[in-house]
C-alpha cells in the first residue's frame, strides 16, 4: 500500500507540472520544434512532463546527430516517453545498431517512429544475424525493412523455432511470392492461425497453390495473403471465405482436433496434406461460386 501511494504521489507531481512553463523551456532549447506541436504533445501525453528540459535537449541532440528529424523525434518520444530518461550511451548504441542495417535514413526513421520500442535493442551482432537470416529468404534489405515495419516481432522471435516454420509454410506450402509476403503482417500471426485459414480456403476451393512452372507475378484467383492473415475471424469468414462466422468457428474447432490427432506426424509443410479426410466437409468449386454470388446479392440489397 505504501509503495502504491508513493507511485500515485509521483504521478500527480509530474502531471501537475505547468505545461506552459515546460513548453517555454523546450522551445528555447530544441531546434526546429514549434510551440504548437509541443503544447499539443505534452497535453496529450502527460508522462512526458516528468522529464526536464535538459533530458529533452540531450535526447533531441543525440537523435538529430544520428539523422532523426524533429517530427520523427516527437513521434518516437510520444509513443515511448521513457527514452527521454535513457542513458545516452545506451541510446546511441541502439541507434548505431539500426543504422548498421543499412536500410537508409528515411526507412530507419520510419521504422523507429512506428516501433520506438525497437530502440531497446543494443546487440548489434544479434540484429545483424537476424537481418542476414531474413535476407536469405526475402532477397533484399528493403524487403527485410518492410518485414520489420509490418512485423516488429521478427526482431525478437526465435529464428528457428518460430519464424522459420512460418516462413517455409507460407513460401513453400502456400507458394506465396516474396513481394506479397512483405506487404502483409502474416509473419506476426501464429502459424496455427495461418494454417487453419489456408486449409479452410483450400477445402472450399478458394485457394489453389501456384504452379511451380508459373512465372513470377502471374495473376491467380487466390485471395491475397494480407486478406487471409490480416483480418478478424468475422471479416475473413464473410469477406474472404464467403461463409458465416459460425461456420468458420465450427471448422476451427474440428481443425484443432485434427491437428491434435496428427501431432508429431510429418514436417510443417506436410502435415496437412491428408486433411481432406477430416471431420469437417465444406463445399468446393461450383458450390463456392454459388456462395460468392449469394453473398454479393445480399451486399447489394444492404447498400440499396
Amino acid at each position: 500500500m505504501i509503495g502504491f501511494l508513493r507511485k500515485s504521489f509521483v504521478f500527480r507531481s509530474f502531471c501537475t507540472q505547468p505545461v506552459t512553463k515546460l513548453v517555454d523551456s523546450l522551445v528555447s532549447t530544441l531546434d526546429a520544434v514549434d510551440r504548437g506541436s509541443l503544447d499539443k504533445l505534452l497535453t496529450s501525453v502527460p508522462q512526458l512532463t516528468r522529464y526536464g528540459p535538459d533530458q529533452w535537449h540531450r535526447t533531441h541532440q543525440l537523435m538529430a546527430a544520428e539523422g532523426i528529424e524533429s517530427d520523427k523525434f516527437l513521434s518516437i518520444v510520444s509513443a515511448y516517453p521513457e527514452l527521454l530518461g535513457r542513458d545516452p550511451d545506451r541510446l546511441a548504441g541502439s541507434l548505431h545498431c539500426w543504422r548498421s542495417c543499412q536500410f537508409g535514413d528515411r526507412q530507419m526513421q520510419a521504422l523507429l517512429a512506428a516501433h520506438p520500442q525497437l530502440l531497446d535493442l543494443t546487440d548489434q551482432g544479434k540484429l545483424a544475424a537476424r537481418v542476414a537470416f531474413l535476407h536469405s529468404y526475402f532477397e533484399t534489405r528493403k524487403n527485410v525493412w518492410r518485414l520489420f515495419l509490418n512485423c516488429p516481432n521478427l526482431v525478437a522471435d526465435d529464428a528457428q523455432g518460430t519464424i522459420q516454420p512460418k516462413v517455409e509454410y507460407i513460401l513453400q506450402r502456400m507458394r506465396i511470392e516474396v513481394p506479397e509476403v512483405v506487404k502483409s503482417c502474416a509473419l506476426a500471426a501464429e502459424l496455427d492461425m495461418v494454417r487453419c485459414r489456408h486449409v479452410f480456403l483450400e477445402r472450399l476451393g478458394l485457394f489453389k497453390p501456384r504452379s511451380l512452372k508459373a512465372d513470377p507475378g502471374d495473376p491467380n484467383d487466390n485471395p491475397k495473403l494480407n486478406q487471409i492473415t490480416d483480418t478478424t475471424d468475422k471479416r475473413f469468414a464473410v469477406k474472404v471465405a464467403f461463409v458465416t462466422l459460425e461456420e468458420y468457428e465450427a471448422f476451427q474447432e474440428l481443425f484443432e482436433r485434427e491437428q491434435n490427432r496428427r501431432s508429431g506426424r510429418g514436417a510443417v509443410g506436410e502435415e496437412d496434406e491428408d486433411y481432406d479426410d477430416g471431420e469437417f466437409e465444406v463445399a468446393r468449386d461450383d458450390d463456392c461460386k454459388t456462395r460468392k454470388m449469394s453473398y454479393r446479392k445480399k451486399s447489394k440489397r444492404k447498400h440499396s
